[in-house]
């Protein structure tokens, strides 16, 4: 499902952003700063981006940024970055995608691969940083003035002021700048449509100043222990083996071998007597009982060791 949000600066320096909210716009981009578009093309930070991040991150409102370049050199995309990390993204957390806004006609118009070269020098030195980047321009620049082809590996937010998404050429735009002109809580903003669960991607790959979150593995699920009784009991009627199988089984479950088998010699010291059921046999009995079939025969007077019945009573 797509979320509405705006794009906000300096020139909206008064706006609050708790009124967002409240007029159905779920997250906002702030412009971290902006390359001046003189002979010296200074970089400056927007002297709104720290008061709009506080009131964001206050309200709980998911925030992405962006920079206004006039970049039109790798080397220029890469130095923009470098400012923008340095004075705004560096030990904060931003829920939308860090972009360069790239509209600039006085430096960027007639060098095709020049300002290309400076999208991907800014988003490869910020993808170093751990961020996830993207491009940010209207329509007519990404079919014409840029190379658009070139930048398959990053997110595109396009500018386009109309009701009806645009159609678009290569792939996928992910954020769609819609209108310029609309009013909220009085005050004339730029509005944008998403069409991607930037929150949850950028989060769960803990990028963007969050640390990823590791899936722990589900343990096994662990049987109980048994008492040392019921070991011993089990023991006896044959479920652990005998001899070394007994000592290995129940040491690698975890037990006490040598406690277990104390109880087992204790119980058939004060066992005297053993009622015959449903399955046994003569020779079962005695290997159960640490003797041997014809010493059970003789002592309970068996003429043929092969018949025994269900409820006798038999001597050990």
């Amino acid at each position: 499902m797509s979320k509405k949000g705006i794009d906000i600066s300096s020139w909206q320096s008064n706006f609050k952003l708790k009124d967002l909210k409240k007029n159905g716009y779920e997250f906002a981009i702030l412009r971290g700063g902006f390359t001046g578009y003189g002979a010296n093309r200074v970089k400056t930070k927007d002297n709104s981006f720290e008061k709009f991040y506080k009131e964001a991150k206050e309200i709980g409102l998911p925030v992405g940024c962006y920079w206004y370049s006039c970049a039109k050199t790798k080397a220029e995309g890469v130095s923009e970055a470098g400012y923008l990390w340095e004075n705004c993204l560096k030990g904060k957390q931003f829920e939308y995608p860090i972009y360069l806004d790239v509209e600039e006609p006085r430096w960027q118009a007639n060098d095709k691969r020049g300002v290309t070269d400076a999208i991907i020098g800014f988003c490869q030195f910020l993808e170093a940083k751990g961020y996830y980047v993207g491009v940010y321009a209207c329509l007519s620049w990404f079919n014409n003035t840029i190379d658009t082809a070139r930048l398959s590996a990053y997110t595109k937010w396009v500018a386009c002021w109309q009701s009806k998404k645009p159609s678009f050429r290569y792939n996928a735009f992910d954020v769609w700048q819609y209108s310029s002109s609309t009013y909220i809580a009085g005050t004339k903003m730029d509005v944008n449509e998403c069409f991607v669960d930037f929150p949850t991607i950028i989060k769960s790959r803990g990028l963007n100043g969050f640390t990823k979150e590791e899936t722990k593995p589900t343990p096994d699920p662990v049987e109980p222990k048994k008492t040392i009784a019921e070991l011993a009991q089990e023991c006896i009627d044959g479920k652990w083996g005998n001899g070394a199988v007994r000592k290995n089984k129940l040491t690698k479950a975890g037990y006490d071998y040598d406690a277990v088998q104390a109880e087992v010699n204790r119980l058939l010291k004060k066992e005297k007597t053993y009622t015959v059921k449903k399955g046994d046999t003569l020779s079962g009995i005695a290997n159960k009982f640490h003797t041997t079939v014809s010493a059970l025969a003789k002592k309970n007077n068996i003429k043929d060791v092969n018949l025994i019945r269900v409820g006798q009573v038999l001597k050990i």
